[in-house]
């Protein structure tokens, strides 16, 4: 009983989730200026809706055929649908003279238009029917229910997707009355109901327009990024206190405590392969996908980039060509998935313990695709990839969850160099571009001063003082050891031998470059980390060499 409680609380609080608030406007904008509290159109718009919440999430469960069915389609039918009830507000007598309206509207009497017009509703309820499917992407209670209740306790599951779908309902109701009366006061004092329509009418045409695009996703980035969650925070501990625990909610692994946020998170991540080290996964703020990886990106001449010569990046060689990217933009994405001479690759960047490492993206014969998974072990970016929704951890490159641990990722060479020195041994480079599809402000940095104070935003579960947490340390791998040396040690013409496993391992810096090669003069690829979460993730197995000592 108190679970289907809180299903209700969670249907009411959907309203002010962040893939919520942009679409508010086709509720407010579906009410009429009339005596009625609540307009007929608002009740068949939430109604067709709450029906549509229930029947795609049914049918989401009982077929594999949408599964198949990507998110751009949703996108598209969505956003076409809103779009054209948005021009049959605005612009009434124009829509009625489309030929192919008039013939709808002929043989169903069902058209969009014509709907609007002759108060059929029929184009209210379209709009209802098609943002179901949006309306039950970003509630962890939503999330919950299909991915563990539905599929272990049917009719447990119908109880509580019923109790959510009616807390929804009775928040847009609320929205609908308040918004109509809204309207009401604006009209009022306008004189000119058609006009305050017509506003509306271009609201729900921009919202249309921001589905079909995706910049609703943008948007609701951004409200994560501004700090925006309460309501989901506030889901996710009443489901930890109170959620039913159904076999397929238990962990498979009884002996790994798996955190309930994360597993929510990845209902798509097969749970049997997991790193006892998951139990330390915390979130880090946004969700999945919060900060949002770069999985088309673009590139311009490196004279284009406008910030200071200070700015560090990772500069990979492309053939004939070098391709630079920069932290000013990878540490607002922190993944850039793209392909350098032929081998496609992950460039990542941690901010929170400064770890840039760039790996090979074939796995067993597989290219994948990682993202964000907005979850962090020991400050560490956890990432995932969008085939099996693995969960891979960046600074070791090895699975956490999904999959067979023994996988690890290859590491793939590159340099780390300032921006002034690219420009000045690479004149003709390329630079990733700030037009990445998202909202960002590159110039600005969210984690100024991070690096050179004392403090974490996560401490670490373990410090050794032997160094200053935050010295960047290089750190290469050779015949299964993890070896890492203070980086700044090696100045411009610094060569230093060791030996590993009776190997003799050569650094060498000269000028801007840095090197790393075995005895036989082959070179080691390698990338950078702070020192506390060197140690942290590597503790006593890893080797540590100081030039300086």
């Amino acid at each position: 009983m108190i679970f289907f409680l809180i299903s209700v609380l969670a249907g009411i609080l959907t309203v002010l989730a962040p893939c919520i608030l942009p679409l508010l406007p086709i509720i407010i904008g579906s009410s009429e200026t009339k005596r009625h509290r609540v307009s007929r159109r608002s009740l068949v718009v939430i109604g067709s809706l709450s029906v549509s919440v229930v029947l795609f999430t049914l049918l989401l469960k009982a077929s594999t055929l949408l599964i198949d069915i990507p998110q751009t389609f949703w996108n598209m039918f969505s956003g076409t649908i809103i779009v054209l009830v948005g021009l049959a507000i605005v612009f009434p007598s124009l829509w009625s003279r489309i030929p192919f309206v008039q013939k709808l509207s002929n043989l169903s009497n069902k058209a969009i238009g014509t709907g609007y017009q002759k108060k059929n509703y029929s184009g209210d309820a379209l709009i209802g029917l098609a943002l179901g499917p949006v309306f039950t992407t970003c509630s962890p209670t939503y999330l919950f229910i299909i991915a563990t209740i539905l599929p272990a306790g049917f009719v447990a599951g119908i109880i509580y997707l019923l109790g959510f779908t009616f807390g929804l309902a009775i928040s847009l109701f609320l929205i609908a009355y308040f918004g109509g009366q809204l309207v009401n006061k604006i009209t009022s004092h306008m004189g000119a109901v058609g006009s305050v329509k017509q506003i509306f009418g271009v609201l729900i045409i921009l919202v249309g327009v921001a589905i079909l695009t995706g910049y609703d996703k943008k948007l609701q980035t951004a409200i994560l990024d501004s700090g925006y969650g309460a309501t989901i925070n506030f889901e996710e501990s009443l489901i930890e206190r109170f959620a039913p625990k159904t076999e397929s909610a238990l962990e498979k692994s009884s002996s790994v405590n798996i955190p309930g946020n994360l597993k929510r998170a990845f209902s798509k991540t097969e749970w049997s392969f997991v790193n006892p080290n998951i139990e330390k996964a915390l979130s880090g703020g946004p969700g999945k996908d919060g900060i949002p990886s770069i999985d088309n990106p673009r590139f311009l001449p490196i004279d284009t980039f406008k910030h200071p010569d200070t700015v560090q990046a990772i500069v990979l060689k492309d053939g004939e060509d070098i391709k630079v990217y920069p932290y000013n933009i990878l540490i607002w994405h922190e993944i850039v998935n793209d392909t350098v001479a032929g081998v496609p690759v992950a460039v990542t960047f941690c901010p929170l313990c400064g770890s840039a490492i760039v790996y090979d993206r074939r796995v067993e014969g597989e290219t994948l695709t990682f993202g964000v998974s907005g979850f962090l072990l020991e400050s560490n970016l956890i990432m995932f990839d969008r085939v099996h929704e693995s969960l891979w951890q960046q600074s070791t490159g090895r699975v956490l969850a999904g999959r067979d641990l023994n996988i690890e990722l290859s590491l793939a060479p590159f340099q780390l160099m300032t921006m002034g020195e690219v420009k000045k041994m690479y004149q003709n480079a390329l630079v990733l571009s700030e037009d990445t599809g998202h909202r960002r402000d590159y110039g600005s940095n969210p984690y100024s001063g991070y690096e050179d104070s004392e403090g974490y935003v996560f401490p670490p579960s373990r410090e050794d003082l032997r160094y200053p947490s935050k010295t960047i340390f290089v750190v290469f791998r050779f015949e299964g050891n993890i070896v890492g040396a203070p980086y700044l040690v090696f100045s411009d013409g610094t060569t230093f031998e060791t030996n590993v496993e009776r190997e003799n391992i050569t650094f060498m810096r000269s000028g801007d470059l840095f090197t790393i090669t075995d005895s036989k003069g082959r070179e080691l690829p390698f990338y950078f980390e702070m020192w506390f979460s060197f140690i942290t993730q590597h503790g006593e197995k890893a080797i540590i060499f100081n030039p300086s000592n």
